[in-house]
């Protein structure tokens, strides 16, 4: 039996969206379907979400991206994070991650998935560590029913794919201390099993507890992004053994999850210097079986606090190329804030320019087509045509709203180079062999 036909409700949503989707993704159904059957692209969407448009993620279908919204302990308003969730669609966002830690976390999470047509992650891990932080408890204390229970609760919500920290074993969390790594373990998720194990001397729930979990997933159709619950949080921990064991253990559970019907991706890396960002994808993209790939940044340098959004999207527009197939935004807050709606906007648009970048490097029909609409527009000084192809349309015409009424723009003026070129007549004789003659008067 196929991936398909093992869930039942992946198969409802292939037949029902194979047709629309193709036609998006500019590829032939077949191919998609068989990609879907290998596991190299996943069909996100929970039936149990409402008013859903189910998306692809795996190359050579567009490159997605995601924005994780959420409240925190000490900025906690469900409110802001309804409006950041209309922000992250209005900048063109594909998913969103709901990713509370403070508040009323089901009501939250309902509100954001009624408020959103596109799929939905979440980190159920979370949900089951706030109840013990909120009680003044270790949140490394929870049960492993406690944690199945709410990945059950998540998916009956309708949440269409979950980050679970199933790589985390006790070999590979012991490579990744603090006498062996700069940065130790910097995912929440990751810190936090990794104490469970410690404390309570066993291994990660979510490797002992796999097939309820396959279950679970497979009856919602909720597709299991593998976290990189080891991912290097500094350049210098880039590709070290704790990282790579962590991916050869995913490398295992996506086939058992596979031969059970259940759709998966693999995050990470996290921080990687740019002379390595190439190598470290395809190795990812090789070791998992060329699942989707789903990358935070990777972040190419530690030292652009305020402006990793733009760090980030230097080492995804490499990842691209390289084969990653979703981008999460970093944004100006990351690790320094919770980012707040402008924040998320900048994040969006930052990722959505890294995206671009890769695809016209790998020639994708979708991206030529943008980069060629601008230039065509730019020549003709056709104003309105490059704000329909400009990837952030809103910034194109703030910076045009003083001298709207100008064909030109305010830096050149009749200086405009353009303009001058575009109206000089040359001489019908002019050689081809690098000299140009002189210009006709």
């Amino acid at each position: 039996m196929s991936l398909i036909s093992r869930n039942s409700a992946l198969n409802e949503l292939v037949r029902a969206h194979l047709t629309n989707l193709s036609a998006r993704e500019r590829l032939d159904p077949d191919a998609l379907r068989n990609s879907i059957e290998r596991g190299e692209m996943v069909l996100l969407g929970n039936p149990a979400h409402p008013g859903l448009s189910p998306i692809l993620v795996g190359q050579p279908a567009r490159v997605k991206v995601n924005a994780n919204i959420g409240t925190s302990p000490l900025c906690s308003s469900p409110a802001e994070e309804l409006t950041k969730l209309a922000v992250a669609l209005a900048a063109g966002a594909d998913t969103v991650m709901d990713l509370s830690i403070a508040g009323d976390l089901p009501a939250i999470r309902s509100k954001i998935l009624a408020a959103c047509p596109r799929p939905v992650g979440t980190v159920p891990l979370y949900a089951v560590a706030q109840k013990y932080i909120d009680r003044g408890e270790d949140p490394a204390r929870f049960q492993a029913a406690e944690l199945i229970e709410e990945i059950r609760l998540q998916a009956e919500q309708g949440v269409d794919f979950m980050t679970l920290h199933c790589g985390i074993t006790r070999e590979n969390a012991a490579l990744a201390g603090a006498d062996a790594r700069c940065m130790g373990i910097v995912s929440r998720g990751g810190s936090i099993l990794a104490r469970w194990i410690r404390l309570n001397d066993r291994e990660n729930p979510l490797l002992t507890h796999f097939a309820e979990v396959l279950e679970i997933c497979r009856a919602h159709n909720v597709t299991i992004s593998m976290g990189d619950g080891l991912r290097p949080g500094a350049g210098a921990d880039a590709g070290d053994a704790a990282q790579w064991a962590e991916v050869i253990v995913i490398s295992r559970l996506l086939r058992q999850a596979r031969q059970a019907g259940v759709q998966c991706m693999v995050e990470g890396p996290g921080h990687v210097p740019l002379h390595l960002v190439q190598s470290q994808i395809s190795a990812a993209k090789r070791l998992t079986h060329n699942a989707p790939l789903y990358v935070l940044g990777p972040l190419t340098i530690d030292s652009s606090p305020g402006y990793d959004h733009i760090a980030g999207a230097i080492g995804a527009a490499l990842a691209v190329q390289a084969g990653v197939d979703f981008l999460c935004y970093l944004t100006p807050a990351e690790h320094l804030a919770l980012p707040d709606a402008a924040d998320v906007r900048q994040g969006i648009i930052a990722s959505r320019i890294a995206a671009q970048a890769g695809e016209a490097a790998l020639g994708r029909a979708w991206a030529l087509e943008r980069e060629q609409a601008m230039n065509r527009a730019r020549f003709n000084l056709d104003w309105s045509a490059m704000r329909e192809a400009a990837i952030d349309p809103e910034a194109v015409c703030e910076r045009r709203k003083s001298f709207e009424q100008e064909e030109v723009c305010s830096m050149c003026g009749e200086f405009c180079a353009v303009k001058m070129a575009r109206n000089q007549q040359w001489k019908a004789d002019c050689p081809d062999n690098g000299n140009t003659g002189k210009d006709r008067e």
